[in-house]
C-alpha cells in the first residue's frame, strides 16, 4: 500500500473515532439527564450526585448531628440530624426552600424549637419559634417566600431545641447552608420535557440541587406513604449523603410555626 494510501486510511480512522467520541466530550459540561433515557418514570433511579464530594471550594463546616440530651432533654438512641450533605453547601432553585430534619423527640420533651436564617454577612434574616408534631421522625420546615435569599450566595442556618419553656439555654442545634441558584436554560429545558414528578427529582439530584430534589421527594411521599418505590428513592438518597441508618424513620410533616 503507498504512502498516500495509508494516510487515507488513517484519516479514515480518524473521522469514525471522532463521530463516536467527540459529540460526548463536548457534552460532558451539560446537565446530567441520565433517567430521562427511558419512557417508563418507574424504571428510573434516583441518587444524588454532589458536585463538590470533598467540600473542597465551598469549605463551609456543617453541623448536621446535634447533641444526644444537654440540659432538660432526655437522652435519646439517635440524635437529631440534618437531613443535608455532611460538608457541601446544599442548593436549592426554590424561592422559598424546605429543610428536612430526623427529630427524635416529642413535642412534650421539646415545647419550643427556634429556626435562623442568616445571609452571607451573618445578618440574621429570618427568625422563627415553632412546635414539634406530636411523634418523633422527619420534619421539615419552610421558609417564606418573601425573605430574600441571594442567588449564588451562602446563607447559613440554625435549628434549635429547648427542653425548657422556662430556660431558653443550652439547646440542641444542628446547623447548615444552603444556596439558591438561578435554574440555567438547560436544565430548565430538561425540567420542562418531563410532567412526571420523579424525572424532575431526579434531575435536581443529579444536578447536585439537594434541598429541591428531597422536598420534592417528601412530598410525594406524604401523598404516598406506603408506595415502595419512593421509599427506595428516599432511602437512595439518605444513603447518597451518609444517612442510611436513619431512612426508615417515618415521615411526620412540617412543624407548627407560631407567626404562620
Amino acid at each position: 500500500m503507498t504512502k498516500s494510501k495509508w494516510a487515507l486510511a488513517i484519516a479514515c480512522m480518524l473521522l469514525v473515532w471522532m463521530s463516536y467520541f467527540v459529540p460526548e466530550i463536548a457534552q460532558s459540561n451539560q446537565p446530567v439527564n441520565h433517567n430521562l433515557n427511558t419512557s417508563n418514570s418507574q424504571n428510573i433511579e434516583i441518587h444524588f450526585q454532589d458536585k463538590e464530594p470533598d467540600g473542597s471550594r465551598r469549605g463551609r463546616p456543617n453541623n448536621r448531628v446535634g447533641t444526644g440530651s444537654r440540659g432538660d432533654c432526655p437522652s435519646v438512641n439517635v440524635p437529631i440530624i440534618a437531613l443535608i450533605p455532611e460538608k457541601n453547601v446544599g442548593l436549592t432553585v426554590d424561592d422559598n426552600p424546605s429543610f428536612w430534619f430526623f427529630v427524635p423527640y416529642k413535642s412534650q420533651d421539646t415545647p419550643v424549637g427556634k429556626f435562623v436564617l442568616q445571609n452571607e454577612a451573618d445578618e440574621e434574616i429570618y427568625q422563627t419559634k415553632f412546635t414539634l408534631p406530636k411523634t418523633p421522625g422527619f420534619v421539615s420546615l419552610t421558609v417564606p417566600s418573601t425573605v430574600p435569599l441571594e442567588l449564588n450566595k451562602d446563607h447559613q442556618w440554625y435549628f434549635k431545641l429547648y427542653c425548657s419553656r422556662q430556660r431558653l439555654l443550652n439547646p440542641i442545634f444542628v446547623r447548615g447552608w444552603v444556596q439558591k441558584i438561578a435554574i440555567q436554560p438547560n436544565l430548565k429545558g430538561l425540567l420542562k420535557s418531563t410532567t412526571k414528578p420523579r424525572q424532575h427529582i431526579a434531575i435536581y439530584a443529579e444536578n447536585g440541587i439537594w434541598y429541591s430534589a428531597l422536598s420534592e421527594l417528601a412530598k410525594l411521599r406524604l401523598n404516598e406513604p406506603k408506595n415502595p418505590i419512593l421509599a427506595k428513592d428516599w432511602a437512595n438518597l439518605l444513603e447518597d449523603v451518609g444517612l442510611a441508618n436513619i431512612a426508615s424513620q417515618p415521615i411526620v410533616g412540617e412543624v407548627i410555626e407560631e407567626n404562620r
